[in-house]
């Protein structure tokens, strides 16, 4: 399951962005936020390409919908974070049938639920390196795929 890119990561580096460093971008006040800003402005200065499962417009979706629960922020500004992730320049990409049957063998072999190995298998797909936030799924995913956790993105 290695992508294949090893060794050090040159300035065109390409990441598969996690739902859980997306939504540091759009919700104020989240843990490791200046770490997932870094990422955001490399993105925006063209030294680095990010892609993404077309899932993640959901997962950030389902995060606004609960900081509008929680009283943190209100529908309109859920709207404007959302509207603001959709014009970053982030390569969304479709899920076929060939990749969702690898998330289903990635999400068994190494225990995540098939929507982190939707990520997963972008990742693999794309020889590029998996950036999350997610201490559980950086813990699996590590020993199979390159993967960086957000708190060590320079």
């Amino acid at each position: 399951m290695d992508s294949g890119r090893q060794g050090a990561l040159t300035s065109t580096d390409l990441y598969v962005l996690d739902a859980s460093v997306a939504i540091k971008w759009v919700l104020n006040g989240e843990s490791l936020e200046a770490e997932a800003n870094k990422l955001r402005d490399d993105l925006l200065s063209g030294s680095v390409e990010v892609c993404a499962p077309s899932l993640i417009m959901h997962e950030v979706a389902n995060s606004l919908w609960k900081a509008i629960r929680q009283k943190r922020i209100t529908p309109t500004d859920a709207n404007e974070a959302l509207k603001s992730f959709c014009q970053a320049q982030i390569d969304i990409q479709e899920v076929t049938l060939e990749q969702a049957l690898r998330e289903l063998e990635i999400a068994y072999q190494i225990g995540v639920t098939a929507y982190d190995a939707t990520y997963l298998a972008l990742n693999e797909r794309n020889k590029a390196t998996f950036v999350t936030a997610d201490d559980q799924l950086f813990k699996r995913a590590k020993e199979h795929f390159r993967v960086v956790h957000l708190r060590d993105y320079v």
